[in-house]
């Protein structure tokens, strides 16, 4: 208890999940203005790993959760750099992987966060709002694994010759644009259509975040609806 206690010294609650939210519609908003060359790519890589920070510090309330997250964050984070050096499919692959494992992780410590609160509070909205967003980038690291290690998994409608939906012969686990986009108007249930999932596994995946993005909203609502009244009630 008194470990927890030092670590909230450092760690404070205000504005956990603020720095989280914004950090991630920075990273949704601006990335499609970046330019696609080298440059292009460390600033998604920059802002990525902001993510990521941001992402510890939102779940830096318990002692374990922040250790856990800082400790699949490193390994992450060095296989991001070391990408840069060795454009080897599989480390790119690799890389994708240990992000994919971190946000999961994160993912679900703010999702629990979220649902095990029991007054609504600004705190509690931006961390749904965060969770809804995490999910989305968490699929867009599936689908870009997916087509790591399936070339041809996902195509754009736009490009009929069936050119890599990364963007470059060489892969780079930044480019991930398409992915993001892709997995957001699925996690919405908009599907355009201008890109689509080839394979099994990949319209499986999609099915799936469909499913997952309206549970989510539909779980979420009725216990934010519940918990009001019952503040309501109460007041």
């Amino acid at each position: 208890m008194a470990r927890e206690s030092r670590l909230s010294r450092f760690f404070p609650d205000q504005g956990r999940f603020l720095i989280l939210t914004v950090t991630l519609f920075g990273l949704l908003l601006a990335y499609p203005f970046w330019s696609r060359d080298a440059l292009g790519l460390a600033t998604f890589d920059l802002v990525f790993w902001g993510v990521i920070l941001a992402s510890i510090y939102a779940v830096s309330e318990k002692r374990w959760t922040f250790w856990t997250s800082l400790s699949l964050a490193v390994p992450a984070l060095l296989s991001d750099i070391t990408v840069y050096f060795f454009r080897e499919n599989w480390l790119v692959l690799t890389s994708c992987l240990l992000d994919l494992i971190f946000l999961v992780f994160v993912t679900g410590v703010v999702i629990a966060y979220v649902v095990r609160q029991e007054h609504i509070s600004m705190d509690k909205i931006l961390g749904a709002i965060s969770g809804y967003l995490l999910i989305g980038l968490v699929w867009a690291l599936i689908y870009g694994a997916l087509e790591l290690s399936q070339p041809g998994s996902f195509r754009l409608v736009s490009d009929p010759g069936g050119g890599s939906i990364m963007g470059h012969s060489v892969p780079h686990w930044g480019d991930l644009d398409n992915f993001i986009y892709y997995s957001l108007v699925t996690l919405s249930t908009l599907g355009y259509g201008d890109i689509v999932a080839v394979t099994r596994e990949a319209r499986s995946w999609s099915a799936v975040e469909a499913i997952v993005g309206q549970l989510y909203l539909a779980i979420l609502l009725a216990r934010l609806i519940g918990l009001q009244l019952r503040q309501s009630r109460n007041s």
